[in-house]
């Protein structure tokens, strides 16, 4: 199947500093597409993809660079060809988080479905691409309901979060504070804004940068010297800065207990190097929790991720065939035939309801047969006169021919 193709930049391909350079939206397709030519674009922090039908990848190319202003030479070197049945399963791998950096990430379907929809809106996409895509909804929507790939948390910062929820249970009446707002530090918030955390605080030395990250969260941003003040008064507190030496003592949590009068804190310290001074897990009902405590679990978690992942090849597969077959059968002729096989269905079903004797059934069959057949002898007849693409989907579709007729309907 040559059909489909697929030109991938990704975070194995390419530096940051190159994928930030590529980015092609759908308009800047519209500019090279043609009769029956599709494609389907689709751009993340970690990816810049084109899928595509009836074109050379060389006019792929040429527009990468012409839009990024990087040489072809670079961009053929920094990234990944596929094609056919390959592309495919690429595009099922991207959209089930198999391909990603942290194996399973659920974040990058959405991405898949908010390019489609632009895609759609620009019209870009065509018969092919609208199934793959379709079929790949719903092959990652199989290995999230089939699989515990994505139940485990592989990031240090998810699993602070993950841990803070299970010591609180319902986090919904705590208050969070976050000191830093770097990616770490950003990835803890808004795993806390998602569990539901009442109220959540964000402090750094930049302050813009805080009110940034806060302002994307719905939480508050504070000036770094109201770190004292709001240690009195959190419940959860998570801590990924860039300093040299802790910003949070011994002394300083002792002192802050009083005003406390000893209700408990939780402090996950996930910066390197360490923003909190370790004794500070010796004050009384202060839990302190470092990255070297939570690197063990995320190591578990992440074994365990790469041990559903056959599985969900498995399902990919699976999903794989079923596409093939589709696209086998789109032509006249297998159309033609699934037609008259359907009315064989039809006509068996009847009489294998009407419990009829052997002449009456014969009779049946017959009178059956004849009103069935004339009934799709006009879908018949227009097709071999208009055997195209589209009308061979569009009959496929409303003669409910495939298993998966319904698909394009979903996302």
């Amino acid at each position: 199947m040559k059909l489909i193709g697929c030109i991938s930049i990704n975070h194995r391909t390419a530096s940051v500093d190159l994928r930030e350079k590529i980015c092609v939206e759908p308009e800047h397709i519209r500019e090279i597409l043609e009769k029956d030519y599709e494609s389907y674009t689709l751009n993340t922090c970690n990816r810049s993809e084109i899928y595509f039908r009836g074109m050379n990848q060389d006019i792929i190319y040429n527009l990468l660079s012409r839009v990024s202003g990087v040489s072809q030479e670079t961009i053929r070197g920094s990234s990944e060809y596929f094609e056919g049945i390959e592309a495919v399963r690429h595009l099922f791998r991207v959209a089930a988080g198999l391909d990603s950096l942290v194996i399973g990430e659920s974040q990058i379907l959405g991405q898949v479905k908010d390019s489609y929809r632009d895609c759609l809106a620009a019209e870009t996409t065509g018969t092919f691409l609208n199934k793959a895509l379709h079929r790949a909804f719903r092959t990652a929507k199989r290995i999230r309901t089939e699989t515990d790939i994505g139940r485990y948390p592989v990031s240090i910062a998810s699993e602070a979060v993950e841990l803070a929820c299970h010591i609180f249970g319902d986090i919904s009446a705590s208050t969070a504070l976050i000191i830093g707002a770097g990616d770490m530090a950003s990835i803890a918030a808004k795993r806390l804004a998602g569990r539901g955390v009442n109220k959540m605080v964000v402090i750094n030395r930049t302050h813009r940068a805080a009110c940034d990250l806060a302002r994307e969260l719905g939480a508050v941003p504070l000036p770094f010297d109201s770190l004292e003040t709001e240690l009195a008064t959190c419940d959860i507190v998570i801590s990924s800065t860039g300093a040299t030496t802790p910003i949070i003592t011994k002394e300083m949590i002792e002192n802050i207990m009083k005003k406390r009068r000893n209700r408990s804190i939780f402090i996950i310290d996930i910066a390197v190097p360490r923003d909190v001074e370790p004794d500070v897990g010796k004050c009384y009902n202060c839990y302190l929790y470092d990255i070297d405590s939570l690197k063990s679990i995320v190591d578990r978690h992440f074994s365990l991720r790469k041990e559903q992942t056959s599985q969900a090849l498995a399902i990919i597969e699976t999903e794989l065939g079923r596409f093939e077959k589709w696209l086998w059968a789109l032509n006249t002729h297998t159309t033609i035939s699934d037609l008259f096989s359907l009315v064989d269905t039809y006509i068996q079903e009847q009489l294998d309801v009407m419990a009829l004797g052997e002449k009456e059934a014969a009779a049946a069959e017959k009178t059956l047969r004849t009103a069935l057949r004339r009934f799709v002898h006009r879908p018949v007849s227009f097709l071999k006169t208009h055997p195209g693409i589209d009308y061979i989907e569009h009959t496929r579709r409303l003669f409910q021919l495939d298993e998966d007729y319904q698909d394009r309907h979903k996302g």
